[in-house]
């Protein structure tokens, strides 16, 4: 419930700011590396294709 949680809660903040993971990181309090990481691990590529 939580990795479905923390995919969707990515996926809406991701569009909010068109993609630019460094505003994104910035926004919800993440390193950009950390959050590349947790993407990956959550199977998120390119929020564009979702």
């Amino acid at each position: 419930a939580r990795e479905t949680f923390e995919r969707e809660y990515l996926k809406v903040q991701i569009r909010r700011f068109s993609g630019n993971i460094s505003r994104t990181a910035t926004f919800i309090g993440m390193e950009r590396s950390a959050l590349h990481r947790k993407l990956k691990l959550l199977g998120i590529t390119d929020s564009r294709d979702e």
